[in-house]
């Protein structure tokens, strides 16, 4: 099988190409085409293991490991690895780093959400959180037509300085109200327990992508929650923890939109310059799928990586 580093899955995952994979994939979700199982967890002391199969045609299986350990610090608080396996014998292929997938195709996803549902020539956009996945998020901004205005901040205001100082467009707020209050495209990427914005600090017709999880709390408000379009990967998502998102407990699934079905013009996106529109991301295996499939067959391409006997 097919070995591949954590720094060689940085080197072959392309952001426009994962943008196109991962289109592909939120059509195929909302087709009813994956056999997606609801994931499951073992839970430790001071932490989660996670484990989360998928299976797509024309794509080969995969199981994704993730391990999240909030309370780390030498170490990352998510760690993860993936394997693929050939979907016609089931043979192992490739095992390889999935820590660097799943930052990415978390943040292309938000990305992908601002794409087709913040206002037209919005400009301004705010990163809220400054680590592994608001720098994520940076790197996905470039495959955005039209963001003028990056604004960054953090509980930590010297890793919202370090964050913005990778773009020449962003710069880091004193507070999060600052750095929301005029923005078009709000990026929320914290673990935080507790709402981190306040609806009142939001400009009218904002979109907002959150893909924080920490159960029971979350990163957004409640009433926010409450009066906004929203918009999920899956409606799997309205369901309890560790299935769905905490946020999202009590609503209809049926108020929700599926990403893939906007793709698919079964569903309307954005209905309005005024309403607030909301993507709530809980992290879905076919994300990691598409990705891992998309480096499997650049490595093979291109002759990266180094095959190991099992």
């Amino acid at each position: 099988m097919l070995f591949l580093s954590r720094k060689e899955v940085e080197t072959l995952l392309d952001p426009h190409e994962l943008l196109t994979v991962l289109e592909e994939g939120f059509k195929a979700l909302s087709n009813g085409q994956l056999n997606v199982p609801p994931r499951n967890q073992a839970i430790a002391p001071k932490g989660i293991l996670v484990g989360m199969p998928a299976y797509m045609p024309e794509r080969h299986m995969s199981v994704k490991l993730v391990t999240v350990f909030h309370e780390n610090k030498t170490v990352a608080a998510h760690q993860a690895t993936i394997t693929l396996f050939d979907s016609e014998t089931g043979t192992p292929i490739a095992f390889m780093d999935g820590e660097h997938i799943t930052a990415m195709r978390t943040a292309a996803g938000a990305i992908l959400s601002a794409k087709y549902l913040a206002r037209e020539n919005s400009k301004s956009l705010a990163i809220i959180g400054a680590g592994v996945l608001g720098h994520a998020h940076l790197k996905m901004i470039g495959t955005l037509v039209g963001i003028e205005e990056i604004r960054t901040a953090s509980k930590s205001f010297s890793q919202a300085q370090t964050l913005a100082a990778r773009d020449s467009r962003a710069r880091a707020m004193d507070s999060v109200q600052e750095a929301v209050s005029q923005a078009d495209i709000v990026c929320l990427c914290t673990s935080s327990l507790e709402p981190v914005i306040q609806t009142e600090w939001l400009k009218e017709g904002v979109h907002i992508s959150s893909v924080g999880y920490r159960p029971p709390g979350g990163e957004v408000p409640r009433d926010l929650v409450e009066s906004s379009h929203i918009f999920v990967e899956s409606k799997v998502a309205f369901n309890a923890p560790p299935v769905g998102c905490p946020e999202l407990q009590r609503l209809d699934p049926e108020s929700g939109t599926e990403v893939g079905e906007i793709l698919l013009k079964r569903r309307p996106g954005r209905r309005s310059e005024k309403e607030t529109t909301v993507y709530k991301s809980m992290g879905h295996a076919m994300e990691d799928l598409v990705a891992a499939n998309l480096v499997y067959h650049k490595a093979v391409q291109q002759k990266v990586g180094r095959e190991i006997e099992l």
